[in-house]
């Protein structure tokens, strides 16, 4: 006997993959939120251009500058990791090697992104040579 559903029962069973709304939600919003970081990144290296190292590294003592590029890295490398994982989802059809591709983005996004803020923090500390 098939069970019948209407379409706002369908609706709120969020389909096959049960968290589509959820990953739709969080890719708009670290879009939003990387409009006016990217921006202030931006405005930040322009403002960079002729300088040397250490003029540079000075900038970065700055408890907002470091604040910004933190959020920055975070919110960046989470939402590449949400869209990469989107496409693999949406284009691989082999189980294994999409379930071997969205571990490499997960573990590349968290290894790089743990490579920036290590270098932010130095900076901001003060601790680069």
């Amino acid at each position: 006997m098939a069970i019948l559903k209407t379409p706002m029962g369908r609706v709120r069973g969020k389909g096959s993959a049960k968290d589509g709304t959820q990953t739709f939600w969080r890719q708009r919003l670290t879009a939003i939120a990387l409009i006016p970081l990217a921006a202030i990144f931006v405005g930040l290296m322009i403002s960079l251009v002729g300088d040397d190292y250490s003029e540079a590294a000075e900038m970065m003592t700055s408890p907002l500058v470091g604040v910004v590029m933190l959020m920055f890295i975070l919110i960046g490398f989470y939402h590449l990791s949400i869209g990469l994982v989107h496409i693999v989802e949406d284009y691989v059809h082999a189980e294994l090697v999409k379930i071997g591709l969205v571990a490499a983005i997960n573990l590349g996004c968290v290894a790089l992104g743990l490579a920036c803020i290590l270098s932010v923090l130095k900076l901001s500390f003060g601790s680069a040579a």
